[in-house]
């Protein structure tokens, strides 16, 4: 591998986590970064000097080990129920990110391990692994007569503390690992000192000769080489799976007969049982899981069980692995239920901050429960909500839509101190939380999204009957909707550029006026360099991109297809690469240059093209560097400089006009013909994820027109909109609970207590005697309160609207005070009314 770069150490100080815990030396890195521009260049020629020595300074070999409980265990006095976590010295860390990052490059773009190694490698995730099993199961179902497949689940104790150190470098050697990295991370595994810190208690240095800190950015990339073994053995076997994610291991076999598969898995346990032999592991069989997966009731003995040299490992009917509960029909009935206890218990946590009158405010509870509960209920949704078995053609069951709203429902009256009678919809509405059924779509799509452009998502298994795969599920859901076809999605690699690649020069001035004087005096001064400007433009659904180039007098344009294909982002990226094109063109024509300065106003488009990444619009950024490195190799660099938008750079506003005429725009309202589309074009997965929300909003709304409840609040929000959270900005709890309460019209007036029957109400009219005692008749027409409405609603402008009274901000939080001053509502009482206002 080449040197280290000044850049990958700044890459890697900037993507350190700020305030995370620093080891023995107690340099944080923040601290880290602060220093970065006057310790970078000392650091880049240190990391140097320790990787041509194949040496790793003892002073980072220095840790405090935190030995922190493991959640949910019933027995704490036993070892294997606490995490040891290393808290390692910053600096050394930087370097440690440094040598992974470059490790997960090679593993990525060479194929040094398996395809169904899924942890702890970019553009995979614990959905990536699931479904890749879940998948191989619907593909036995629906083979033949429809096969059982069985799941083994593997444990090996103390998988990184057990490491052993010669068998790790035998096997970075055998995947092809320079000798010099390998030596130094020989020397990074030397024994190690670490000091165990346990309830405030800190022990003597320990020395470690074996294993590897959990805390270091290397362990995991390094744990994949060391077990990548285990899984690609397991996997040659006939009708076998090996899945791994760290060190879970999965084998999954499938036959006609829970015998065969139990035979199968037989071999497979004797291929681990070599694997551990040579690698200083231990399983533990105490923690195997045994599970057959088939929906035939008679044909299949789901009692079979699995013969190993421990003894019997009986099947159990779920299994649990990467935090999903799976049940041997997968219709996840036990995973609902866990999620419903896991949700609970976080609501009631909510609730300890909290109630109508009191606690943390409306917009913070939301933010804990969007936070917290929203992703404990919503983990892997792309597989449970999808089990498509006795379901009444519907994704899921009633039953588990129903228990999923209650658990929203419940958090949503906790978050707003709204009365029990309010109905889900609007909750939903006055919380703007997505209802459920629309979060699961949503989550549904962006992870098919994620899933289906990647390097190693579910196979394409055939379906037949009804037997359909989630995955296969959630795209035809999406093309049901007539959305974007997820099959020509952008391909998305982990890596664009090796991590030492040296980008263009960038420059971003601190404000337009530095950025239009410094742009003025290049042009001044750089007579020599070929001057292009780009351009994206989004208008009328339809994207385009440009390039003029003021040396040449040459213009470039493309027409990107409209926003179900591109964004403006891909427009700018597109400009740039048409530039490069113009400069490749113009120095093959024998000009010489004595650089390419390319300007734009879009900054994003400027930070990615000098640091490329795999993420939406990656195959933009990659024919961007191929072009870079292209006239690198003709001696011609390349500057990429942010010029500010419409403020008479000639250029740039030329570059505008082209990049809007691609798209078919002309002035004056006319239309002309599209710019020709460039050779390569693919929908980017962020569209998928503009559709996915657009279309949850748009049927959001319909619902809510639709709806024969919580027309109380319909009244005010006619349409879902986030604005009404601004409604309770500035509010302390027990006020916005009034608000909330007043908008949905239940709230404790005797109109609403009388018509729940609540004891001691025994009319529904208002003490005046004019009227029921409505939140309209209070807070617009009660004689008894008229001088008193007068004295706080007189001076606003529509004091006579209810809408508009409880719609603005500061109309509401007069009607609030309004009704506080009445001293109706016991639940509201508060001796100093002045305390806020």
């Amino acid at each position: 591998m080449p040197p280290i770069t000044t850049r990958e150490i700044e890459e890697a100080i900037e993507e350190s986590s700020p305030f995370k815990a620093p080891g023995p030396d107690g340099i944080a890195n923040k601290a880290l970064r602060i220093a970065s521009p006057w310790i970078k260049h000392h650091l880049t020629k240190i990391f140097n000097q320790s990787l041509a020595l194949s040496y790793y300074p003892e002073h980072f070999r220095q840790s405090t080990t935190v030995v922190l409980r493991k959640p949910g265990k019933d027995n704490y006095t036993v070892p294997k129920a606490y995490r040891p976590i290393a808290l390692l010295n910053t600096t050394g860390k930087i370097m440690e990110a440094v040598i992974a990052k470059r490790l997960s490059y090679i593993a990525e773009t060479h194929g040094l391990l398996p395809d169904t190694h899924m942890g702890g490698r970019k553009l995979r995730s614990t959905e990536h692994a699931l479904h890749l099993i879940i998948d191989k199961i619907y593909d036995a179902w629906n083979t033949g007569q429809g096969k059982v497949a069985s799941l083994l689940l593997l444990d090996v104790s103390g998988a990184f503390d057990n490491i052993s150190h010669a068998r790790l470098l035998h096997n970075l050697r055998k995947r092809r690992i320079d000798e010099r990295t390998v030596k130094w991370i020989g020397s990074f595994l030397r024994p190690r000192l670490t000091k165990l810190s346990i309830d405030g208690f800190t022990s003597e240095p320990y020395r470690l000769e074996t294993g590897e800190p959990q805390g270091s950015n290397l362990s995991p990339i390094l744990y994949l080489f060391y077990n990548a073994d285990l899984i690609e053995k397991c996997g040659e076997l006939e009708d076998t799976m090996t899945t791994g994610f760290i060190d879970d291991v999965a084998i999954l076999t499938w036959a006609d007969s829970t015998k065969e598969t139990c035979k199968k898995l037989q071999e497979a346990l004797h291929v681990a049982e070599k694997w551990a032999a040579t690698h200083a592991s231990i399983f533990a069989p105490d923690k195997f899981q045994l599970t057959h997966f088939t929906r035939t009731r008679t044909r299949i003995d789901v009692e079979e069980p699995l013969q190993t040299r421990w003894g019997m490992i009986e099947p159990k009917k779920t299994c649990k692995y990467l935090g999903l509960i799976m049940d041997s029909t997968l219709t996840w009935k036990q995973h609902i239920d866990e999620v419903q206890r896991k949700v609970t218990k976080t609501v009631n946590a909510l609730g300890s901050l909290g109630g109508s009158t009191w606690g943390v405010t409306m917009r913070e509870m939301r933010k804990i429960y969007k936070g917290v509960a929203v992703p404990q209920m919503m983990y892997a949704c792309s597989a449970w909500s999808n089990a498509n078995w006795r379901t009444r053609d519907k994704p899921y069951t009633e039953r588990t839509l129903s228990k999923l709203q209650s658990l929203q429902a419940r958090a949503s009256r906790v978050i707003s101190g709204a009365f029990k009678a309010t109905s889900i919809p609007a909750l939903d509405i006055e919380t703007y939380l997505l209802p459920v059924e629309l979060q699961i779509f949503k989550h549904n799509v962006n992870a098919l999204g994620r899933i289906g452009p990647g390097d190693h998502g579910p196979t394409e298994g055939e379906t037949r009957r009804n037997k359909k795969s989630p995955r296969r599920a959630i795209e035809q859901s999406i093309t049901d909707r007539q959305g974007p076809n997820i099959r020509r999605q952008e391909h998305i690699t982990p890596y664009i550029v090796p991590p030492w690649w040296q980008g263009p020069q960038t420059f971003i001035e601190a404000s337009i006026e530095e950025a239009q004087a410094r742009h003025e005096q290049i042009i001044q001064d750089e007579l020599d360099a070929i001057h292009i400007y780009t351009d994206g433009s989004g208008i009328d659904g339809s994207i385009g991109a440009a390039a003029v180039c003021t040396t040449t007098q040459e213009t470039k344009s493309a027409y990107m297809g409209d926003e179900t294909t591109s964004t403006v982002y891909a427009g700018e990226l597109q400009g740039i690469s048409l530039a490069l094109q113009i400069a490749q063109e113009d120095r093959s024509k024998g000009n010489r240059r004595s650089k390419v300065a390319i300007y734009t106003d879009n900054q994003a488009a400027i930070r990615s093209t000098a640091r490329p990444k795999g993420k939406s619009g990656a195959y933009l950024l990659k024919n961007i560097t191929q072009q870079i490195d292209e006239l690198r190799t003709q001696d011609l660099n390349t500057e990429i400089r942010w010029v500010p938008a419409h403020i008479g750079i000639q250029g740039n506003e030329d570059a505008d006009r082209a990049a809007k005429e691609a798209t078919g725009w002309r002035e004056g309202g006319l239309t002309g013909p599209r710019a020709v589309e460039p050779q390569q074009l693919y929908p980017l997965r962020s569209t998928m994820k503009t559709w996915s929300h657009k279309e949850t909003i748009k049927s959001w709304e319909t619902s809510w027109v639709s709806e024969t409840r919580g027309r109380a609040s319909f009244r005010h929000t006619p349409k879902p909109s986030r604005k009404v959270l601004d409604l309770h900005d500035g509010l302390i709890k027990k006020r916005s609970a009034l608000l909330m309460q007043l908008r949905t019209e239940k709230i404790g007036f005797n109109d609403f207590l009388f018509g729940r029957r609540v004891p001691g109400i025994t009319s529904n009219r208002c003490p005046c005697g004019s009227d029921r005692q409505t939140v309209a008749h209070v807070l617009l027409r009660c004689r008894r309160h008229r001088q008193l409405r007068d004295q706080e609603l007189g001076r606003l402008r529509g004091r006579n609207n209810l809408r508009k009274l409880l719609n603005e901000r500061n109309a509401a939080a007069k009607a609030i005070k309004f009704i506080e001053l009445t001293q109706i509502l016991g639940q509201f009482l508060d001796r100093d009314l002045n305390r806020q206002s």
